[in-house]
């Protein structure tokens, strides 16, 4: 089995677009570097495609970009692959969504360096995976903190290979929203600086990062400062839980299936209230922000009016899995899931990873579905849907029909 790492600088070389376009402004200068980061797995099994996965330092990636990133890498390759475009949703970053020679710049920059992926080939591929519960970079922005949101976790996948450790995926599912948004310069955020100080200090190896299901978990309530040095301080907290479980990597497991699979569900929007998705909760259990929210929709019927772009107008959205083995495996998603969803599979067996497979908003989950601060009005997706994807979600955990 080859697998392959490589980390390219993706700082802007011209001036472009924040987080949908906001106030207009355009900026190129960066607190600390922005990156793309590509991690391939080829099973070398006929049948069977290499598996890139391209991680960006972006908020968003539409299904659109993701194909065209797609497209890009199998020209240059002159083969077809298997492919997941993930954003670590940092928010101080370039916008994919709304500057198009930004996504023409950095496809090109994808398509110069994939072919220098470092790719070796090892006799036997291991990993190990472990998780624990970690709320020290963020919590719930539920009901004004009185609502702990149990699925917080801080997760490290670690390859093997030939019994040497060559890289690992960092996973966690809070917000990278610790610095001001639309202030100062671009920053990578926590995912960012957890991997340059783990690379630091771990030399030779790789790091990546994947977010979990974070709609609803934020540093809001941790946090003690908007600006970078507060950035460093609560990734100083999560790199310690990572480098706990990078400590405790006796148990490995085998690489021994390797299967990639796909699904699309339609999309099914509506107004919330009237599909009964959401109900307003009892008004003293509302934050200021959730009262100035329902004021905003219900009250005086301000909706967004921003006119969406192309990529935006979706008509189905599509979710993957990679199995490593009969006991492990990874689901892609795109939406910025609420963190309920991992009540839906085996965390001991199952890694969720949002911002995937294309981009769409906050989803509110199938119990806690009251009116919130930003997942009702705003993305208002429906019932069945979300039924929908819970029980993809319990099927894929378990794998079933998986063809092993």
């Amino acid at each position: 089995m080859k697998v392959g790492f490589k980390q390219i600088v993706i700082d802007p070389e011209f001036p472009v677009n924040r987080m949908l376009f906001h106030g207009g402004e355009k900026i190129m200068e960066v607190d600390d570097h922005l990156h793309c980061r590509m991690l391939v797995i080829d099973p070398c099994a006929e049948g069977k495609k290499p598996w890139y996965h391209i991680s960006i330092d972006s908020v968003e990636i539409w299904m659109e970009v993701r194909d065209q990133i797609k497209k890009a890498v199998e020209e240059v390759l002159g083969y077809e692959v298997d492919m997941v475009v993930s954003a670590t949703h940092c928010h101080n970053c370039p916008c994919m969504t709304t500057d198009y020679e930004w996504n023409r710049w950095l496809i090109k920059k994808i398509k110069e360096n994939v072919t220098s992926i470092d790719i070796r080939d090892y006799e036997k591929l291991e990993y190990s995976y472990n998780y624990r519960y970690f709320n020290k970079l963020g919590d719930s922005r539920e009901a004004d903190r009185k609502h702990k949101v149990v699925h917080l976790y801080a997760e490290t996948l670690s390859f093997y290979g030939d019994g040497k450790r060559i890289g690992t995926i960092l996973m966690h599912n809070s917000h990278p929203t610790i610095k001001d948004l639309w202030v100062g310069n671009f920053t990578s955020e926590y995912p960012g600086y957890c991997i340059e100080k783990l690379t630091e200090r771990h030399p030779g190896e790789f790091f990546t990062f994947m977010l979990g299901p974070a709609g609803d978990v934020s540093p809001h309530f941790v946090r003690e400062g908007r600006d970078y040095p507060e950035i460093a301080r609560l990734s100083e907290k999560l790199i310690e839980e990572y480098e706990r479980q990078l400590n405790d990597q006796d148990r490995r497991y085998p690489v021994d299936k390797f299967i990639y699979r796909e699904k699309r569900l339609p999309n099914e929007t509506g107004d919330p209230i009237d599909m009964g998705n959401c109900y307003i909760p009892p008004f003293e259990r509302l934050t200021d922000q959730e009262k100035q929210i329902i004021e905003r929709h219900l009250v005086n019927k301000k909706r967004p009016q921003r006119e969406l772009e192309p990529m935006e107008k979706v008509n189905d959205h599509m979710f993957s899995q990679l199995i490593l083995n009969e006991n492990y495996s990874i689901i892609f998603e795109p939406f910025e899931l609420y963190s309920e969803y991992y009540g839906s599979v085996n965390k001991q067996t199952t890694s969720l990873v949002s911002i995937s497979n294309g981009f769409d908003h906050y989803l509110t989950g199938l119990y806690l579905n009251h009116v919130v601060m930003h997942g009702s009005f705003n993305s208002p997706f429906g019932t069945q849907m979300k039924k929908d994807m819970w029980e993809l979600f319990g099927k894929w955990s378990c794998q079933e029909d998986a063809d092993f």
